[in-house]
């Protein structure tokens, strides 16, 4: 695909829905992507917990599995991870690279990239440097970078006393970059959705 119809596929889903999901929202968000995707077309399906790419020695030993697979026509189209810490960022791109090496009809990967603007360092990733690698290894990806904002609550309320029962659930989706290389080493990269 080319990053024009990545960027259509992408922006086809309905980000807006996601500002009413506060808090961690990691499950809420592979929901979202996997009703999305099933509601494009009879032909789309989804493996939930996918299969490993590889299979390991003794069973699952150095097995990697992606958040979601989700299938056209029975076939793997798109891996996707959705990722909240850093830290976890290089092994999930290797993780999402395995997929695009071991199945053909992979077309590219989504790496929904999910990060604090006023929270603890671990939250805030530098995508600059996935990027860079996505680049290097020449893989076609789209990283959705979403940020969240803790809630500033102007009164109290019976809603803003139970968002503040946990620090979890003080936090909105407020922006998604979208950051798009294709195979034929285009580049778009834009806003597809703020708050």
């Amino acid at each position: 695909m080319t990053s024009i119809e990545i960027l259509n596929l992408v922006k086809n889903f309905k980000w807006n829905n996601l500002n009413r999901v506060y808090g961690c929202a990691h499950s809420s968000i592979i929901g979202f992507i996997t009703y999305e995707w099933l509601d494009n077309s009879l032909e789309n399906s989804v493996l939930d917990g996918a299969p490993s790419p590889v299979i390991g020695n003794g069973g699952r030993t150095g097995q990697k599995n992606s958040d979601l697979l989700l299938c056209k026509n029975s076939k793997p189209f798109i891996p996707v991870e959705v990722e909240t810490q850093v830290k976890k960022y290089d092994s999930k791109l290797d993780s999402l690279i395995d997929y695009k090496n071991n199945f053909d009809s992979i077309e590219f990967c989504l790496f929904y990239l999910s990060n604090l603007t006023n929270g603890e360092k671990k939250y805030k990733h530098c995508w600059d440097s996935l990027k860079e690698k996505i680049i290097e290894k020449n893989y076609p990806f789209a990283l959705l970078s979403a940020e969240k904002q803790k809630i500033n609550f102007e009164s109290q309320t019976k809603w803003s006393d139970l968002l503040k029962r946990n620090d979890y659930s003080q936090w909105e989706i407020v922006n998604i970059d979208c950051w798009i290389f294709d195979i034929n080493k285009d580049i778009i990269d834009e806003n597809i959705w703020r708050k």
